[in-house]
């Protein structure tokens, strides 16, 4: 099949709350740096333009944590109470108009790396009209890349969810592309998953 180029922006969803870890997470240190700055470094050194990283919980925090070599767009939400979908809604609206579509990563996963996210795009330009989303030892993860013909649906998810309703409806349209190194897909919600990710062992790495 033909390969077209595609202008994918990366949205970072970095508002939540960390109900579950008792301090925020993004800002926990993993080799020197928060958490959430491994995804914004691996995000900004892949093909991804423009990254845009959505803020809510100590946004301030978070906002001062963030370091890259390239421009990046920080952005506020004032909703991020109401849940994950919120966030989503505000990356996509951010997003320049002629880009063909968005990859969705979770701020807690400090694994992934600028080569997942440029075989996510690659793929995503093989085939434009797909949904490609990460995958882990045969497992669907994240980060997730919708094209611009998603948006309009994934601007009316509501509650605590991203794209997970719009994957189960469209699932025929999916596409994998699976990890070389299964723990890109590792996400960080709980002490005992942090602790893990410190002694390099991570518990689960579906990214779910």
């Amino acid at each position: 099949m033909a390969q077209e180029q595609r202008s994918v922006a990366a949205i970072i969803l970095a508002a939540g709350r960390s109900s579950r870890m008792g301090s925020h997470k993004l800002l926990l240190p993993y080799k020197g740096r928060p958490i959430v700055n491994w995804v914004l470094a691996a995000a900004c050194a892949s093909q991804a333009d423009p990254v845009i990283v959505v803020l809510g919980h100590e946004a301030q925090q978070v906002d001062a944590a963030l370091q890259a070599e390239r421009w990046f767009l920080a952005i506020h939400n004032p909703w991020y109470v109401d849940g994950l979908s919120t966030s989503l809604r505000i990356g996509l609206a951010a997003t320049p108009k002629d880009v063909d579509g968005a990859i969705i990563l979770l701020g807690d996963q400090p694994l992934i790396t600028p080569e997942n996210i440029n075989a996510m795009i690659a793929e995503s330009a093989r085939y434009p009209d797909a949904i490609v989303a990460a995958s882990y030892q045969g497992r669907r993860g994240n980060p997730v890349l919708f094209p611009r013909q998603c948006f309009a649906e994934l601007e009316t998810i509501t509650g605590d969810e991203g794209g997970r309703s719009a994957l189960a409806r469209h699932a025929e349209r999916v596409r994998l592309v699976e990890s070389a190194n299964a723990l890109a897909g590792f996400d960080v919600d709980t002490p005992e998953e942090y602790q893990a990710l410190l002694s390099e062992a991570p518990l689960d790495a579906d990214g779910d």
